[in-house]
């Protein structure tokens, strides 16, 4: 597929993209990018277009009806030969069905298109073949033949060119019996039925055209002792019946094989088919206590614990027995779900580590997609309902105007309370989370208080009120309308220049010093950073740090430091530490970690924006940075 399809479906797919998504998702520069954007829009002639908004390239659709048809003379187009991706797809069909050499000039002439191009699709067929042991071979004046393990060869087309060799492939009723009956019989869901059905498709015509399956490397011997084989054997007796053809039971195998690295079902009934086995359980105890170790966020036994023990049972047969995944947006994940990426990381280096097997980016995704799950759930479940009281200067029709525009940005569970200021009385706020207030007067009261005009910047609040979430456990000013927690998190004496000469454990001993001299720590939270340093690293990468521990004496608060040293533009070394302690767990909602975690990480990935952050020598110019800086990674984040 063209570029200017793939970028019409992405956005399709998306509904936005920003710039380096469509980078790397296509392998060009985003002056390639902005040029085939401007080729889009004039193929669409007015009827959508393609923006670049602050960053991210969106789709805007000005005429459905006349769209639908200009998108899908689009993405007929890019499935023709002016398409390299369909013309490499179209010479391998060529060599998998020749009973001779075929030649490179008449590939040129079948596709229309001159003997260089075809000359320049041929590398890269023989490059992607290269990956399968799959060779290429071309002799002067005798043509190209393809010399492959009929099992690797298989997998190169359902890797990579299926939809070009095997589009409008026929299948009668009376093949697709046996696959339908074993696929209602073992109660597969459509997307496991349509998966199995590409398999299948190429065991048919491999099969017919005789080149059956004799045999399979001999890690594949496992497969017999899944549940997923006896799927394949009931379809392959089927089908041979049908054919008449006797299957090698190597074919049997092969049909189990998308069954065993199929995506996990939703419902019990399915599971209970295809039961994890105890090393998978053992595999995730090891991953959660790895996270617990290194990012000190622990998740607690629940339903989705237990389909993610099955997801990783479905995976790790994928990737034992090469079954490739569904492309899974990593690259989008990544930035969408730092912290969830983080976690599937680690995850993914207990796997490798355990098991010996490679995890592929996409299954790096599938991962992260549960852990960010697994995060939205516990903040859910943490989150209070909160009770908010507005106090209005004149009359409840000013506050229930408040009320509406604070109801568009707050949870739905919000209780809200009209107060007039007569009715203001300090043991009547202190029993509310938050007072909202449109009056000048100064209320008395120890609950937490955002004094507004009747038309506010909801933007602005929202960001003040998650902050307040966290109020209890940590010395957030009342005031700082940052959009950055950590900013919240921190004051003057607690913002560190720090001397770039010296190694990150001195530093970080300074920073220890000065918790300890505010007294909000003492030596034995030293020696708790220490032993956690010791399990494991909490440099997140070369150039940010954060290490963190549980504060002993029973504090409730949650207390921070961050400290920078100042570098040069490209220069390596550590940039920023952020010392963070926090209450035992069973005091405190671990979400503020995660939330910070998300913002720690989302600085790393901007490199410029921490070396500027790196030679800031001041709290005021720190906040300031991260509140007022239009292109700050959290901008935006909620």
């Amino acid at each position: 597929m063209n570029r200017r399809a793939e970028i019409l479906l992405h956005l399709e797919r998306r509904l936005s993209s920003p710039v380096e998504i469509l980078v790397g998702r296509l392998g060009v520069s985003a002056k390639t990018i902005a040029n085939d954007v401007q080729d889009l829009n004039t193929a669409l002639a007015g009827t959508a277009s393609v923006h670049l908004d602050e960053g991210r390239y969106r789709l805007w659709v000005v005429d459905r009806e006349r769209y639908a048809q200009m998108r899908t003379d689009l993405v007929d187009a890019s499935r023709s030969f002016n398409d390299p991706v369909t013309r490499v797809g179209y010479a391998l069909s060529r060599l998998i069905r020749a009973d001779r050499p075929v030649l490179t000039e008449d590939l040129a002439k079948e596709m229309s298109i001159g003997r260089t191009t075809a000359i320049v699709d041929l590398a890269r067929l023989r490059e992607e073949a290269a990956i399968y042991g799959i060779a290429v071979i071309g002799r002067p004046h005798a043509g190209l033949e393809l010399h492959a393990d009929e099992f690797a060869l298989r997998l190169f087309i359902l890797d990579r060119h299926y939809e070009t060799v095997y589009s409008g492939y026929p299948l009668d009723d009376d093949l697709t019996h046996p696959l339908d009956v074993a696929v209602q019989e073992f109660q597969l869901g459509v997307q496991a039925a349509e998966e199995i059905r590409r398999w299948y498709t190429v065991l048919l015509d491999r099969v017919l055209t005789g080149h059956a399956l004799d045999h399979l490397p001999d890690d594949y011997q496992r497969v017999t002792e899944l549940p997923a084989h006896a799927f394949g054997v009931q379809v392959a007796d089927a089908v041979a019946g049908t054919i008449q053809v006797d299957l090698h039971p190597a074919e049997a195998v092969f049909l189990a094989l998308p069954v065993a690295g199929m995506h996990t079902p939703r419902d019990e009934i399915r599971l209970t088919r295809f039961p994890a086995p105890a090393e998978i359980s053992d595999l995730v105890q090891l991953i959660l206590d790895a996270i617990s170790a290194e990012m000190d966020i622990r998740i607690p036994p629940t339903a989705l614990l237990k389909e993610f023990v099955h997801h990783l049972t479905f995976m790790v047969n994928r990737l034992r027995f090469r079954v490739r995944a569904t492309d899974r947006a990593t690259a989008e994940l990544r930035a969408a779900y730092p912290v969830a990426f983080r976690m599937a990381t680690i995850a993914a280096q207990i796997i490798e580590r355990e098991l010996e097997l490679t995890i592929a980016d996409e299954e790096l995704g599938f991962i992260a997609s549960y852990f960010q799950v697994f995060l939205e759930e516990r903040r859910n479940s943490s989150t209070p309902a909160y009770r908010v009281a507005i106090v209005a200067q004149v009359g409840r029709v000013s506050a229930r105007l408040v009320q509406l525009q604070l109801a568009k940005i707050l949870a739905e569970t919000t209780q809200y309370t009209l107060l007039s200021l007569d009715e203001a009385f300090p043991e009547t706020l202190d029993t509310f989370d938050l007072i909202v207030s449109t009056t000048r007067a100064q209320l008395a009261t120890s609950s937490a208080t955002i004094q507004l005009a009747e038309v506010f910047d909801s933007e602005e609040l929202l960001g003040h009120i998650n902050r307040l979430r966290f109020d209890r456990q940590a010395l957030i000013p009342l005031g700082a309308s940052s959009r950055s927690l950590l900013a919240s998190l921190i004051d003057r004496d607690r913002f560190m220049a720090l001397d770039p000469n010296v190694s990150y454990r001195e530093n970080l001993e300074t920073m220890i010093d000065r918790l300890i001299a505010l007294g909000f720590a003492d030596e034995e939270f030293r020696t708790r950073l220490h032993e956690r340093e010791r399990r494991a690293t909490m440099a997140l990468d070369p150039h940010i740090a954060f290490p963190h521990a549980t504060l002993p004496g029973g504090g409730s608060r949650i207390v921070v430091v961050v400290g920078v040293m100042p570098r040069d533009t490209g220069a390596d070394g550590l940039r920023m530490i952020v010392l963070m302690g926090v209450p035992d767990k069973g005091d405190y909602d671990d979400t503020v970690l995660v939330d910070v975690y998300d913002e720690i990480i989302r600085l790393a990935a901007d490199r410029a924006g921490l070396d500027r952050i790196s030679r800031l020598n001041s709290y005021e110019q720190f906040f300031l940075y991260m509140t007022d800086t239009p292109d700050h990674p959290t901008k935006g984040r909620q």
